[in-house]
């Protein structure tokens, strides 16, 4: 009787962990940094599961060359800011003053017109801190097929331009109100979320804001959206604590990759 039940245990088990890595073909994790620290990279690398991206800001030396030898379950990818600003991928940072187009607009050109082999893609700044692979793992499995994955998102019902940056971007949206916005510090995006930023782009030779642009498109044209718990640690300001950090939940900003390797241990 034990014998019998300890086999239908570990058959139970075997197809549970089969059906969790199944689905992990369509999915990869990009992370976007503009240099990348060698902390950063050898937790990445250590990933068995997913493919992994490194989007690159600095384009003074070649990455792939100086790493092949080293990191070789990484990808990474440079890309001119001059053939973002062609495909019209730019201004999604406009009210953050950067100088042109970064990791974002080269992340989203690089996996909405060149690779377009997975059907979501995790968007992750290096300055997110979450426990291993397992933590991303635990939410696909979770959320199997939502177009977009963020934290809570807010409504601008009408329009308004008295608060937030909304003064600062009313003039780059074409859409009509209502408005949404949330972090987009981490966020999972589908194949139907990244085609709608790229027609968007051929349309209007430009982008925008991307803490409205993610939300808005996703909203707008009808897709499936989940505003996820293990999200909800994605804040724009707070200083946290290794008390506080889980394995559960993705957490900005955490800007130290030294505090990311103690708080792991």
């Amino acid at each position: 009787m034990y014998i019998i039940l300890l086999y239908f245990w570990i058959y139970y088990n075997y197809v549970d962990i089969n059906e969790l890595y199944s689905n992990l073909n369509d999915k990869c994790i990009c992370i976007l940094t503009r240099i990348p620290t060698t902390i950063m990279l050898d937790f990445l690398n250590s990933f068995s599961y997913y493919d992994i991206y490194v989007v690159i800001d600095d384009n003074s030396i070649n990455y792939t060359e100086k790493y092949k030898d080293i990191y070789k379950n990484i990808n990474f990818i440079q890309i001119e800011k001059d053939v973002c600003i062609k495909a019209g991928y730019q201004n999604i940072t406009l009210t953050l003053n950067l100088n042109g187009p970064c990791a974002w607009e080269k992340a989203l050109y690089y996996f909405s017109r060149i690779n377009l082999n997975y059907n979501y893609v995790w968007f992750i700044e290096d300055d997110v801190y979450f426990y291993n692979e397992d933590t991303i793992l635990n939410i696909d499995n979770k959320y199997l097929d939502s177009d977009f994955l963020s934290n809570k998102y807010e409504t601008n019902e009408t329009g308004k331009t008295d608060y937030w940056h909304w003064g600062d971007i009313m003039h780059t949206l074409k859409y009509n109100p209502p408005y949404y916005s949330t972090m987009c510090c981490a966020v999972r995006m589908s194949k139907n979320l990244l085609q709608l930023i790229s027609d968007y782009a051929k349309k209007n030779n430009t982008l925008f804001f991307l803490e409205v642009m993610y939300p808005t498109l996703t909203i707008k044209n009808n897709l499936k959206y989940d505003a996820i718990p293990e999200l909800y640690t994605i804040v724009y300001r707070k200083d946290w604590k290794k008390e506080e950090v889980d394995t559960v939940n993705l957490f900005h900003p955490i800007k130290d990759h030294e505090i990311h390797k103690i708080y792991k241990t």
